[in-house]
């Protein structure tokens, strides 16, 4: 068997790419924090672009990728769970706000729904592309979900979510302390609302009470727009 034969097969293994991606995930966390965290740049992003060079470089269909992720995507349920820890230590202050956050949510993530498909029915004019874009501010499986009961496309609402995940990172802190709102119950609620799984990890590095907003936020939106969209499309 020659090197290359050994090389073709070694990239048909799921454990390859699951492995692959691990270590462009950790490499771009040591990124992150060599540039003092920054928000510009998280991890998730980094990696993105390391595997995808990866994929480019060696020709391996995005259908062998996905069988090493499908191992990754096993954990993101436990992880979810994991959030649970920061909600419980400040659920005594998040019970004398629960119908402000519920209002704030709902009118606040409805918004940006119906405010990015405007823009992109007025700036692309393509059904199947509008629809897509109504998931975007939920977390990836549940958006994957949602696009294809609205007849969306998937992946594109993958890419839409990842974008508007580290978008929303890096702008809603600064933003919300330029305008001296940046108390910990309005930045997490809203890294959880507009930017979902990537804004609750910012949340985490900020203050436990920073993710337990976040983390409600998240869950809450999520649930909302799961519920709504795709009656609404």
């Amino acid at each position: 068997m020659t090197e290359q034969s050994i090389l073709h097969n070694l990239l048909q293994q799921p454990i390859t790419w699951l492995t692959i991606t691990l270590g462009a995930y950790l490499f771009g966390q040591k990124i992150y924090l060599h540039l003092n965290n920054a928000s510009w740049l998280p991890p998730v992003l980094s990696g993105f672009v390391l595997v995808m060079l990866a994929l480019w470089a060696t020709q391996t269909p995005y259908a062998v990728y996905s069988e090493g992720g499908e191992l990754l995507s096993f954990f993101l349920g436990p992880v979810v769970v994991g959030l649970s820890v920061p909600l419980f230590h400040h659920l005594h202050s998040m019970k004398r706000q629960m119908l402000i956050m519920t209002l704030a949510l709902s009118l606040g993530s409805l918004i940006t729904v119906a405010t990015a498909m405007a823009l992109t029915h007025y700036w692309v004019g393509i059904d199947i592309i509008t629809n897509t874009m109504a998931s975007k501010s939920v977390t990836t499986p549940v958006a994957v979900a949602i696009t294809e009961q609205t007849q969306g496309i998937p992946a594109l609402a993958a890419a839409f979510v990842m974008v508007t995940g580290i978008m929303g990172a890096a702008i809603i802190p600064p933003l919300l302390k330029l305008v001296k709102l940046d108390t910990p119950q309005a930045t997490g609620t809203a890294l959880g609302t507009c930017a979902h799984a990537v804004g609750t990890s910012r949340a985490i590095e900020l203050s436990q009470e920073h993710a337990a907003y976040a983390a409600m936020a998240m869950t809450l939106t999520a649930s909302l727009h799961a519920l709504i969209i795709p009656w609404i499309i």
